[in-house]
């Protein structure tokens, strides 16, 4: 049985415990291949439990940012950046954020949140998208949204810091501890967390396997793989020059794009790492021990997944969420679709909603 096929028989039982859990493992060992399976699979694992009514507000009080940051996002993901639609799609992504903003006023915009709603449209469509985007604030990303972005940033790196250092001594990898010794705040980081990596990566496919794994994930799972990232990529720096090392760390992990110095992201590689750092070095006993502290009510500390997740929109009600047309299409070729790399189905289905 191919890995599609496999999904396809976990798809069947999704809505049970076991067929639950089993396909979050599957998501972080194998990802969910292309656009038909994360369709019908995000949400759940987002815990949408309800069709939330898609109705454009009038502007938030955010809207003037909103609109600088909207008006520049899209035109770094390769596959779209010279699709003729990108306009249109960004007045969809602006009227998400209008809608999300207005709808939660407790929540403050962050520069980066365009990008994540930006992916939850393109897989999803605008109007799962906007839902998806709406839980993802909740179960995700919450911290950043509902509290000072210093207050809540800060003991994120240093606890990715200190994993670092922890791992780099286990392993006797010299030139990684004598770089997190020397960098007490890897700052590169930040956009990594704050957009999980949709800002920084410019292929969509990279970002949406990123996606599969965090989801299928507990919620401080980002900073095990922001340290896994640094892990795997950092042996290209140059440690002789000391006085400019923290400025080389910066640009060098600030630019994933840059083909010259990054050709391969190996990224499953960098998962493999996430899972082992996961196993190996427990969350609460890094922050205990070197003292850092997150606020009591962060999702760091939400560590069972299902809990905060209610159970699950059937296929029916996924339906009712994208225009009939569109569904009746994604079911009637299914073995087509099952090829289909991440961004193409997405096309169609936003330029159906676009013109329609």
């Amino acid at each position: 049985m191919d890995n599609s096929q496999n999904l396809l028989s976990l798809l069947h039982n999704i809505n049970h415990d076991v067929g639950y859990e089993k396909i979050r493992k599957y998501g972080r060992t194998n990802g969910f291949h292309n656009i038909y399976f994360r369709q019908q699979i995000w949400s759940k694992l987002l815990g949408v439990d309800q069709q939330l009514p898609y109705y454009e507000r009038e502007k938030c009080l955010q809207h003037d940012q909103l609109l600088k940051d909207v008006n520049r996002s899209l035109n770094t993901i390769s596959q779209i950046k010279n699709f003729k639609e990108i306009d249109q799609l960004r007045k969809c992504l602006m009227e998400v954020l209008d809608t999300i903003f207005s709808q939660h006023p407790n929540y403050s915009y962050y520069q980066g949140y365009h990008d994540i709603a930006s992916i939850f449209i393109l897989v999803l469509g605008v109007e799962q998208g906007y839902i998806a985007a709406t839980y993802a604030a909740q179960n995700f990303f919450k911290d950043y949204l509902d509290q000072e972005l210093s207050t809540t940033i800060t003991p994120q790196y240093l606890f990715i810091r200190n994993l670092l250092l922890r791992y780099s001594r286990d392993t006797s990898n010299i030139k990684l501890r004598q770089l997190m010794l020397n960098i007490e705040h890897p700052t590169c980081v930040i956009p990594w967390i704050l957009t999980w990596f949709s800002h920084s990566l410019d292929n969509i496919n990279d970002i949406c396997r990123i996606w599969d794994f965090l989801l299928c994930s507990k919620q401080n799972t980002i900073l095990y793989l922001c340290a896994s990232f640094i892990a795997i990529h950092h042996q290209v720096l140059d440690m002789r020059n000391e006085d400019d090392l923290i400025g080389e760390f910066q640009e060098f992990f600030q630019n994933l794009n840059n083909k010259d110095r990054i050709q391969d992201l190996k990224l499953e590689q960098v998962l493999q790492l996430t899972k082992t750092l996961e196993t190996q070095y427990g969350f609460e006993l890094i922050c205990e021990q070197e003292h850092i502290q997150f606020s009591q009510n962060s999702i760091v500390y939400q560590h069972n997944f299902k809990s905060q997740l209610p159970y699950y929109n059937s296929l029916a009600q996924l339906e009712k969420s994208i225009p009939k047309k569109v569904f009746n299409f994604i079911n009637d070729n299914q073995d087509i679709i099952l090829n289909l790399g991440g961004i193409a189905l997405s096309y169609l289905i936003q330029f159906y909603i676009v013109k329609n």
